[in-house]
């Protein structure tokens, strides 16, 4: 059997909001050159909105490149059969909780769900939220993965190749 390490991240469809926000600034730059008391200022407004601008792209890229959710399932080797989560906080770059891991190895899935709000559903990402038989609690929460029950459907597949039936049925002795 094929070992299988697939990796999702943010998509960038959840960043529909600060895309919106920078079309904004610059529909509101275009507006002001025409605006009576900001007409000599159409210079430095632009600037002003070009680097706004700017600093909103570099924050959807960090946002995007700083978390994946990854899936891990290589039959021969016991420590590849997992699903991790990895994520890094970039306003903390000198703390030890800059980078995140954590992992749940597919025999250990108890639950995987999905949440989307309605705009989310709209544009077919979602949050996967997926607990483990060790903790019973949510260890898992990666935002705004593309195509969510695609995801929650493969590592679903993959975590039943090593999940154990938890109430084998009853071995009933032969009447004599």
């Amino acid at each position: 059997m094929e070992a299988t390490y697939k990796s999702y991240k943010t998509s960038w469809k959840s960043f529909y909001k600060l895309i919106c926000l920078m079309i904004l600034v610059l529909v509101l730059a275009f507006a002001a050159k025409y605006v009576g008391p900001f007409a000599g200022w159409s210079k430095w407004i632009w600037i002003a909105a070009g680097i706004i601008d700017v600093l909103i792209l570099l924050y959807i890229i960090v946002q995007r490149t700083t978390m994946v959710l990854v899936l891990k399932d290589n039959p021969g080797k016991a420590e590849d059969q997992e699903v991790s989560f990895v994520t890094c906080h970039p306003l903390k770059p000198f703390s030890p909780d800059f980078r995140e891991s954590i992992e749940i190895g597919l025999s250990n899935i108890m639950h995987i769900k999905i949440g989307q709000t309605m705009m989310q559903t709209v544009l077919n990402i979602g949050d996967i939220v997926i607990t483990s038989s060790g903790t019973g609690s949510e260890e898992i929460k990666a935002k705004n993965i593309p195509n969510p029950q695609a995801v929650r459907d493969e590592i679903q597949v993959h975590a039943r190749r090593y999940s154990m039936p938890t109430n084998p049925a009853p071995v009933s002795a032969p009447e004599a």
